[in-house]
């Protein structure tokens, strides 16, 4: 057995390196937890540039076929018009053919915009699940748990008063082991 000296080096010493060991492993966490923390970010900013434009591209293609389904109606319109004319057709019957048209492009336009609507409905609601996505990783980021050196510093304290008696010196001749 050692004397009580070399027995307060050797606790310290040991008791240090503990320390260091969970800092080292403390820092560790938090940078793992970092990139994670990254990884979920740039994620969510992925997943929002995908969005924005697949919620842009479908409002073009709204546009678009509101552009058709009016070209075509007017072109539906010319054409009764014309036929009425060659036929000698004239007066409220025209204007109910007319009216069928435009009852028509106004059914299909409508339909076009409750259509486009639930797709923007839909994006926003992927847009908030990417969100709730990216909170989910941050949150189920490990806890560090940091080193106390003050904790450190009483558990040698401790430890080396219930096994060494110090004489209430800090004269190291004066130490010696407690008998139990």
């Amino acid at each position: 057995m050692c004397d009580p000296t070399t027995m307060v080096i050797m606790t310290i010493a040991s008791s240090a390196m503990t320390y260091m060991q969970a800092q080292q492993a403390a820092d560790a966490q938090t940078s793992q937890n970092a990139a994670i923390a990254k990884n979920a970010e740039e994620a969510y900013d992925q997943d929002m540039d995908i969005l924005q434009r697949r919620g842009e591209e479908e409002k073009r293609a709204s546009v678009q076929a509101d552009q058709d389904v009016i070209r075509d109606a007017r072109q539906k319109e010319a054409t009764q018009i014309v036929g009425a004319g060659e036929s000698g057709v004239s007066g409220i019957s025209v204007n109910a053919i007319l009216d069928e048209v435009a009852f028509q492009e106004g059914t299909v336009t409508s339909r076009n915009l409750g259509q486009t609507k639930n797709v923007l409905h839909r994006l926003h609601d992927d847009k908030t699940k990417a969100y709730s996505t990216m909170v989910a990783r941050h949150n189920a980021l490990s806890p560090v748990a940091q080193p106390s050196f003050l904790g450190t510093a009483l558990e040698v304290g401790t430890s080396l008063n219930s096994t060494i008696d110090f004489g209430g010196s800090f004269d190291n001749s004066n130490w010696k082991f407690r008998t139990a």
